[in-house]
């Protein structure tokens, strides 16, 4: 694989030092043979998550292997998700004139109006990990059904505290599409469960640091034995679990959300209980695959509205048998 820089930055976005990843990174073969030539604009909300460096990493690497050039742009500016950014992104893709777009926005109804731009210059946009909200149209959806990951979640914790006992819940970054629906539907599993009771909910926005200070608080509050679980929505979970158990808290069951090396070896440790395995590679490959498909007339391959990735549980009882892919 061929990598290289484009000098201008989008919509100010800033390089994203992560895994190899930046603004405008492009992704080309030198020695794929192909009868077509397509330029495919991606821009993922956020690349100095390690989830979406690794989706991010997955696209480029399919592109080459496609015979296809993938431009990768950060939406956020200083470090900071901004939709701003985005918004100006998918919009200088649309006066480029790429053959698709790739999207993967951290506001599905603020980014509405831009991808109608590129409704109206037919360029064909894939929504990516997260969903683009209504009144603009997108070929389809690669990723995680949310609902159901947030529905498996709530299953491991049920299974972990045996339906009894009091629990706190760590959201991601609010009104982002997968926080909104995992979140929906954790709660939705619980009310069948009248011996459980959420008594706090956090926010980590899916950061480590966030995730400890929302452990330390809970323990501040509740002491090692005050919860029976701890519920949230990312892989940030090991390291507040890891914290705990380092403190003495032996007892309290941590659900994590997505299977990163970490969460692997929490989950072997015992500091983890259990987690719900979406893999970042698949849904990248898939999103590049499916553009490709649509613009080689192969359409018929496509999954509509949405193409779902499997979302395998894992617990100690399968973790040495299931290695993870991605490092967070």
């Amino acid at each position: 694989m061929k990598l290289r820089v484009r000098s201008a930055v989008l919509g100010g976005a800033a390089v994203a030092a992560c895994a190899g990843i930046g603004v405008g990174v492009v992704a080309t073969s030198a020695g794929a043979k192909t009868t077509h030539h397509f330029v495919i604009g991606s821009v993922i909300n956020d690349l100095s998550n390690p989830f979406l460096a690794t989706m991010g990493k997955a696209e480029q690497a399919a592109a080459a292997k496609a015979g296809a050039t993938i431009h990768v742009v950060s939406g956020s500016s200083s470090g900071t998700i901004s939709i701003g950014t985005q918004i100006a992104e998918v919009k200088q893709f649309v006066s480029e004139h790429v053959n698709a777009i790739l999207l993967t926005a951290s506001n599905p109804q603020a980014i509405v109006p831009a991808v109608k731009l590129a409704n109206k210059a037919k360029i064909p946009v894939f929504a990516v990990n997260t969903t683009v909200g209504k009144g603009a149209k997108t070929v389809t959806f690669v990723g995680d059904n949310d609902y159901q990951y947030g529905t498996e979640e709530a299953k491991l914790l049920v299974q972990a505290i045996h339906g009894r006992g009091n629990v706190a819940l760590l959201e991601g970054v609010l009104g982002d599409s997968p926080e909104v629906l995992r979140t929906n539907a954790i709660h939705a599993v619980l009310k069948k469960y009248p011996h459980i009771k959420v008594v706090s909910t956090l926010v980590d926005n899916w950061t480590n640091p966030q995730n400890i200070t929302d452990v330390q608080d809970l323990m501040s509050k509740y002491g090692t034995h005050g919860l029976q679980a701890v519920i949230a929505e990312g892989p940030e979970m090991y390291a507040g679990a890891e914290l705990a158990r380092s403190r003495g808290d032996k007892t309290t069951a941590f659900i994590a959300g997505d299977y990163s090396k970490q969460v692997q070896q929490a989950i072997e440790r015992g500091a983890l209980y259990g987690t719900v395995d979406q893999s970042p590679a698949t849904e990248g490959t898939m999103a590049v695959q499916y553009a490709v498909d649509y613009l080689t007339g192969k359409r018929s391959k496509i999954k509509t509205p949405q193409a779902y990735i499997p979302l395998p549980l894992i617990t100690k009882a399968n973790v040495r048998k299931i290695n993870a892919t991605w490092s967070s």
